[in-house]
This record gives C-alpha cells, structure tokens and sequence, in this order.
C-alpha cells in the first residue's frame, strides 16, 4: 500500500456527514447514501488513488479528497463521488483515521482554574441552523428516459439544419409534435414547450405564412438544442425540466387595474386575445399586467380553427372584452411575472368607468424617442418590460415593405428624432394595419394632429422601433416632459461610428447562420473568409475564433460522409451568445445614434 493511498484511507476514514456534504450539498449527499445502499463495494488500489464502480461510472478518489474525479459529465463533485466515498466509509475500519491531539493545559490555565471561583456561565440558546432547500435529483431510470427524448429531439434538429429548410420535408412539423409529446411523457416541460414552437415556426415555413421570420427561427432553434443539450449532459434535477403550470402569487390587498388595449393573436400553436392593464398603484410593483385567452390548436387540422368561448375571469358572467371601458379593483389577485390569473379565488371588488386621458397615464408617456431607448438598456425579458406609452409629434412617411410583409411608419418626436413603427402582416393584423394607415395619412395631411401610442418597443440592428398594440386620439398630456439625457450616455455619439460598424458585422454573422439553417450544411458558405478577416480587423479577435469554427465545421460537413450536424449546431450556438452579449452592450448606443438627424447637434453637445 503506498503512502498516498494510506492518507486516502485516512481522509475517508475521518469524513463525517458534514464534511461530505460540504463537497457536494446537502441534496446530493442524501441520493448518494440512498444509492449506495446495496452498491457493491469491490475496489482497486492504485498510484492514482482508490478506484472503484458506482452508479454506472467510474470513480477515482483522490487526495484531497475534492480532487477525486469521475466518468460521467459533470465537472463538479457529483453524486457518484459522493456516493463512493460512503461505500468506502462502509469498508474502511474507523481506527484507520488519524488520532486527534491531545489537548494541553499551560501552568498558567491551571492555575487560573484554581484560583478563579466557579460562576456560572449563561448558555446562550442555539440559534436555529438555516436549512437549505432539498435537491431532488432524478433517478438513474427518469434521467435516462430524459437523454433518450433529448437525443431523439436534437436529432431532429440535426436534420433540419443538414438538410436545410428548402428541402426539409412536409411531415417535419408532424415528427416534432410526436417529439414534443414524448417530451411531455418524460415530464421535461421546458422541452416540450420549446419543441411545439419549433413545429409552429415551420410549420409556417412550410405554408408560406408572413408570419414565418427566418432569423427568429434560426435563434429558436439555437436556444432549443442548447436546452436539449442539457438535458443529455447535466445530473438534473426536478427543476431542470421546467414546469407545465405557472406557479401563481397572492398579492397583499386589493389590486387596481385600468385596461389599455388589447390585441388578436396567433402565434402558430397558440390562438387568442392579450389583454393589457395598467396597475394603477403598482401593487405588483410592474406598471403592466396582461391576461391572456389563449387555446392550443397544435391538434387541430385543417385551415378553419374551431371557435372557442372567451374566457370569464374572476368568476365574471360575461367575457373580459366587455369590461375593457371599466376600471376594475380585484381581491386576492395572483400573479407569475406580468401575467394575472384568471382563477375564480380572485374577486372584483368594484368596476366604474375610466378615462385613459388622466395624470396617471400622463406620467407614462414618453415624448422623447431617447427615454425609451435608454429604458430598454436595463429592461427585462418580459414583454411587458418593453411597453409603453408613446407620443409622437409627427408621421414623416409611411410605406409598405413586399419583401419583409409589413408596414412601416417613420414617426418623429418632440426634438426631431426619427423612429419607425413596424407592423407585421399577417391575419389578425389586418384591420389593425388599415387604422395605423389611416391615421397616418391624416397626420401627413394635417401637421397638429396627434395620436398616442400603446407600444412595444425593440432594438434591432442598432434601431429602435415600435410594434404598436393600440392608439388613441383622445389622450392630451398637458406638457412635454422635458426629459434630459443621463450623463453617461452624454458622450454616445463619439463611439456610436465604431457600434454600427460591430453591428453590422454582427448582422452579417447572424444572416449567414440564418443562411445555414435555410440552405442546409451541403451548401457553401459565401464570403466566409471575408467574415473572419472582417471580425479580426475589428480587433474582435474571439468572435473571429467562433466564426472560423462555424465555417470550417461546415465545410467539414460538405466534404465528408460522416459529418455531424448536432457539432455544427453548437459552434453555432457559441457564436450567437457571443453575438447576443455584444448587442447588448452596443444597442442602445447605435440607436441613439440612428434616430438623430442630421441637421440636430444640440442633443449631442
């Protein structure tokens, strides 16, 4: 036995709970003692250390011991180290663990302890330890049935981004719902929820549907293989596979709500209305909430969807659009993120009539284009992190874009800066495009009219723009609101020049992974090498790295019978987080930039 493997034996035969709870957590030094029982305990000595089987994997225990290593993914002590150094406490006799050392008093203590009368000492009580929560990992039988359906939807991916769009079959929307059924089976929710909005998305390709927007689709089907990926790599716990219900908050007292609009919907798998409400006291700490009427149709076939029954919340006799004048005061509201539950738990106290044109919108609205673009800079994810109350002082021009299917409304704001409202089309926008028309033409005709807008507002390609949910004619604030830049961004038109430029480098990138997904792994890349040279001359000198590796996994791809497709998948993967971080950091300053004309220099000092 070498002295290496003595102090192993040493080490574990010292270990407590505690100190093998430490390497870990509490969570899985609990699945590993549970596994244990009845593991075997057969094992091998080497120069390494104790090497022995657990779990399906092999460990090799280590000196320290948080230096053992194992087989299986992770990069951290899992539970299958864990899990080893308890079988070995179970073989290795207690004695083998090092003596403690005698405690030994000085003359002085003795003394000390002599000459000092005994007093009583008050204990003070034992603060309560702080537990911590439970991680339930899954069994070995759940978590293989898990990588089995994640193996069986990357796949799919796989095939989708090798054959490319252009020739991925008719049935291909079909074999993803098949996939997003088994997902649901295995309880990975998170997966099902992503894989049904792939299906939906294609299934909008396939039709030829406006709706259907390449480049949304190619991030979709990034962000579901990484998810996938996860699944197959990580030791999972019960909250990795995500949730089927949202998981709803009472609020403390009463919550009032003043509806702003509301809007159709068709988001491929889900049809519907949205219906938007201003917190008037921010009792949920969000100025809005929303709730929605949706109804799944992933299982309905043919072109006319069924109609369904609009819902009636809070124990309401008649649909929610009936009170879309009226203020409403609800009781035991509850709430998960910006959505409000429709549970019959929650009652409207009160409902009278309401007028938006009050000083509680008033302090919403936004007459400066620069305020909104500064507020996306810390915005959440939410949708409703991004809406506002917008007005403008003037329709510069508007148009109809064939190639993109949509409308686009040049607005300018109270100090000359230029935005632009877009507007999809597709069905349930129809109407809705026709007004926004109409009250263009109207401010075209007539400079002193104006409109206010309820929108959501986006940054894309280092330009701020407007989807629009309602307007109105009737809401007159009594004032401009006089907004002035924050002093950090005083100086961002002096690297607003160096911002587009990465921007549109960005842009290029993300049009060829789109281009990838679109075409398919056997069709070349154009300009390849004149992307790499244009991220390195940038002095991006990582994001040049990511991009080498997308194209030359794909030429490897075009060039061999055994190319993998799912690699490709996550260089790509690699290369678009990347590309989301830099937007973040430049996005704002492009839009700034971007929406002031040319004749304004006083917004830039």
């Amino acid at each position: 036995m070498t002295d290496a493997v003595k102090e192993i034996r040493k080490l574990i035969a010292s270990a407590d709970e505690d100190t093998l709870i430490a390497l870990a957590n509490k969570g899985t030094y609990k699945r590993a003692c549970k596994d244990a029982e009845g593991a075997p305990s057969d094992f091998t000595e080497t120069d390494e250390g104790i090497v022995l089987d657990f779990g399906g994997e092999t460990v090799t225990i280590k000196a320290p011991l948080d230096k053992s290593i194992c087989t299986c993914p992770s990069r951290a002590i899992c539970r299958h180290i864990v899990g080893a150094l308890v079988v070995m406490k179970g073989v290795i006799p207690a004695d083998e663990a090092p003596a403690p050392e005698p405690v030994q008093e000085t003359p002085a203590a003795e003394n000390k302890a002599e000459d000092t009368p005994a007093v009583p000492a008050e204990i003070p009580a034992p603060e309560p330890e702080e537990t911590e929560p439970e991680t339930i990992y899954l069994s070995e039988k759940d978590r293989a049935k898990v990588r089995a359906c994640a193996e069986l939807c990357r796949g799919l991916l796989a095939e989708i981004i090798a054959e490319g769009l252009v020739r991925t079959p008719a049935d291909m929307p079909a074999r993803i719902e098949a996939a997003a059924v088994k997902c649901h089976s295995v309880k990975a929710a998170a997966a099902e929820k992503i894989m049904r909005e792939i299906g939906g998305r294609l299934s909008d390709h396939i039709e030829r549907r406006a709706a259907f927007d390449l480049d949304k689709f190619t991030e979709r089907l990034l962000k579901c293989d990484e998810l996938l990926r996860e699944l197959e790599e990580k030791d999972l716990t019960e909250d990795d596979l995500g949730e089927f219900k949202r998981k709803y908050t009472t609020l403390d007292g009463d919550l009032s709500l003043i509806p702003v609009g509301a809007r159709d919907v068709d988001i491929g798998d889900y049809v519907g209305e949205i219906f938007y409400f201003l917190d008037e006291n921010r009792t949920s700490g969000r100025n809005f909430l929303t709730v929605s009427d949706l109804r799944p149709v992933f299982y309905e076939s043919g072109k006319k969807r069924r109609r369904a029954p609009a819902v009636c919340p809070w124990d309401l006799a008649v649909p929610l659009r009936s009170f879309m004048k009226n203020s409403l005061v609800l009781h035991n509201a509850k709430i998960s993120d910006d959505k409000l539950s429709t549970s019959s738990e929650t009652r409207v106290v009160s409902q009278s009539k309401v007028s938006l044109n009050s000083p509680v919108v008033y302090d919403l609205i936004k007459d400066d284009f620069r305020e909104i673009a500064i507020a996306l800079d810390t915005a959440g994810d939410l949708e409703t992190d991004r809406l506002f109350f917008v007005r403008p002082t003037a329709c510069l021009s508007q148009r109809y874009d064939k190639y993109d299917q949509q409308f686009i409304m040049e607005i300018e704001d109270v100090n000359g800066c230029h935005i632009n409202i877009k507007a999809k089309f597709r069905a349930e926008t129809k109407a809705f495009i026709d007004t926004l028309e109409r009250i263009g033409k109207r401010m075209l005709a007539d400079k002193d009219t104006c409109f206010t807008l309820l929108a959501v507002a986006n940054i894309d390609d280092g330009e701020l723009t407007l989807f629009p949910i309602e307007i109105y004619d009737f809401i007159v604030p009594f004032e401009c609101s006089g907004y002035t830049l924050p002093e950090k961004y005083e100086d961002a038109a002096a690297y607003a020049g160096y911002a587009e430029t990465l921007l549109d480098l960005f842009s290029k990138l993300r049009e060829t992974m789109s281009s990838v997904v679109h075409c398919g792994l056997r069709s070349e890349i154009r300009d390849d090498e004149k992307l790499v040279k244009y991220a390195g001359n940038c002095g991006m000198k990582g994001l040049a790295e990511l991009a080498e590796k997308v194209i030359d996994t794909a030429s490897s791809f075009r060039h061999s019978t055994g190319g993998d497709a799912r690699e490709m998948l996550e260089s790509m993967e690699k290369l678009s987080a990347y590309i989301r971080t830099g937007e973040q950091k430049l996005q704002t300053i492009s839009a700034l930039s971007q929406m002031q004309p040319g004749d304004i220099r006083e917004l830039y000092p």
